[in-house]
Order: structure tokens, then sequence, then C-alpha cells
């Protein structure tokens, strides 16, 4: 039983002693099939460009109560955290729209920001959170009737105490 394992081991060892000792011989070749040309990089994908793109978005989302509200909700980081991200955007905002070579380079983010939140809020979407539904308050006589009827109530007390 040993000198069967033994014989298995010491035939495995010297198959993948020859493997080892010509690697080229079973090396992958490779061949280029296609000629691909250079891609010219637009100026709006330059990281100055995205990082602009970014900072306008979330300052958007800052400066709006309504997406940050749904922004915070759906987030899962956590309120603190994003906060403070969406003020360090919106404080960051101001240098970069005035930056004349920025905005030659890159366009007006700052409307196609405002634009793109709008139009995004409307099918649901607030920055990458997506199934975000807005809540209408309810409105109309039914307001009217519970409101009279608090006064109604908190004004007993002082109608009795006469």
């Amino acid at each position: 039983m040993q000198n069967l394992f033994f014989t298995l081991v010491l035939s495995v060892l010297c198959a993948s002693a020859s493997a080892i000792a010509t690697p080229e011989h079973f090396a992958a070749h490779l061949v280029a099939r296609q000629n691909v040309a250079p891609v010219a990089i637009p100026a709006s994908a330059t990281p100055q460009c995205i990082e602009y793109s970014q900072i306008a978005n979330l300052s958007t989302i800052s400066a709006n109560s309504t997406y940050r509200s749904a922004f915070l909700q759906a987030s899962p980081v956590g309120t603190k955290y994003d906060s403070e991200m969406l003020n360090a955007a919106q404080a960051k905002l101001p240098a970069l729209t005035i930056n004349k070579a920025l905005n030659e380079l890159c366009g007006n983010l700052t409307t196609v920001a405002l634009t793109a939140a709008e139009a995004n809020f409307t099918r649901g979407v607030v920055a990458q959170f997506s199934g975000i539904t807005t809540e209408a308050l309810t409105t109309g006589p039914i307001t009217g009737i519970v409101v009279l009827s608090i006064i109604a109530i908190m004004g007993i007390p002082w109608m009795v105490a006469e």
C-alpha cells in the first residue's frame, strides 16, 4: 500500500517537473485580431469635469430641501456623514462656477445638474438612489374639520371655567 502511494506521488512529480521545466511548450499564444485606434477623450471626461459634475450634483441636492431629505432617507450611510458631504459640496461649488477656464472646458454643469435633478426626481431618482416616493399632504375640508374640533376641545375648559 505504501509502495503504491509512493509510486503515484513520484509519477505525479515527474510529470509536473517536465511541465515546469518547459513552460514555453505549454504557454498560451495570444494573437491580436483587431487593431484599435486610440480614442480621443472628450473634455467632459477629464478629471476636473468629473469632479465639477459630482460637486454640482451634490450641491443641487444639498440646496433643495426636498431632494436633500429624500437623499438622506434613502442613504444607508447615515445622516451625519451624508450631511457633511452635501454641505462640503455646496461650499465648493461657488469657486467652481466662477472659474472661467473650467466652465469653458466642461460647460456650465450647474445648470445641467439642476435640470437633471428635476427630471430625475419626477421619475423617483435622487443621486444613485431610485424608487423614491413622495407623499402628498392631505388637505381639503377634512383639515378644517380637524382644526375646528381641536379648537372646540381645547376651548371647552375656558368656556366651562366661568
